[in-house]
């Protein structure tokens, strides 16, 4: 009897890995961790909230840390375009934002078209006359081409715990805003999706551990590990401007990069000073 419920066992155990995506041929089953579900976070009421500051942070995918992230095989700036796009079959959608409040939801119609643009060149009509008009040929925008990912965090003291931990609450990739004629506008988030609800189609989706084939890692668990690289941008402020936007650094980079810093280790130093020796 006992020999037949392991049978029996075995083969659900092997039905329910082969379910899970897979990127590469593998002699034996193999799963994400935790079955492929994320693990909820701890309840976080606001009488325990004694402290509370929103970071925004930027993530760059050509960074050495962050190359897992630009895996060809099933990179991040396709996962989040999908999300808001068609979906996945068992895990739905995800909502895109049009900004960091998370309020106005957009359109798929309206996520296709951003980033897009026309091409003008001039075209020979009829062929052989010689006479050349303007021409405007519509250019699809091209997702392979993100590169960066902002996170909005907040880092979040919690007086039961006596912990300070930040928790991402939305990320949006950032594209190059280009003009109708071709002229670049510097860089703006394609979309924003809130974590919470990105969190179930990140945890089925793998990304390459670069420390172990056998051990498989899922994106959800990369961010809740924090396995990536960043750079502060932005801190809540009166103006909700980034730190580049701020008239004390708006034509000084180095400054801005300092200030950056700064915010970085006075978190630091206020998780630190809350203990005593």
């Amino acid at each position: 009897m006992k020999k037949y419920i392991f049978i029996i066992l075995t083969s659900l155990t092997i039905q329910s890995f082969s379910q899970l995506p897979s990127y590469e041929y593998s002699p034996y089953p193999r799963s994400i961790p935790n079955e492929g579900t994320s693990v909820a976070h701890k309840y976080m009421g606001e009488q325990r909230v004694k402290y509370s500051k929103r970071i925004h942070r930027v993530i760059d995918s050509r960074m050495k840390q962050n190359k897992d992230i630009s895996w060809p095989r099933n990179p991040l700036n396709k996962i989040l375009y999908q999300a808001v796009t068609t979906g996945f079959a068992d895990l739905g959608k995800a909502n895109p934002y049009a900004d960091d409040s998370l309020r106005g939801i957009l359109t798929k119609e309206e996520v296709l078209e951003k980033g897009s643009y026309d091409s003008r060149f001039q075209m020979e009509s009829p062929p052989g006359s010689g006479n050349y008009i303007d021409t405007m040929i519509p250019e699809p925008f091209d997702v392979s081409k993100v590169v960066k990912f902002r996170l909005m965090e907040d880092c979040i003291f919690d007086a039961q715990h006596s912990d300070l931990r930040p928790r991402i609450i939305a990320i949006a990739p950032l594209y190059n805003m280009v003009s109708q004629s071709g002229i670049p506008l510097g860089e703006a988030a394609l979309f924003w999706v809130k974590m919470d609800e990105l969190r179930p189609i990140l945890a089925q989706q793998e990304i390459f551990n670069k420390f172990n084939d056998a051990a498989r890692l899922s994106y959800d668990h990369w961010f809740e590990m924090r396995l990536f690289a960043s750079h502060i941008v932005k801190e809540s402020n009166v103006y909700d401007a980034d730190i580049a936007h701020l008239e004390a650094f708006s034509d000084n980079g180095v400054e801005a990069l300092l200030e950056a810093d700064k915010i970085k280790n006075d978190l630091f130093v206020m998780e630190r000073d809350l203990w005593e020796y």
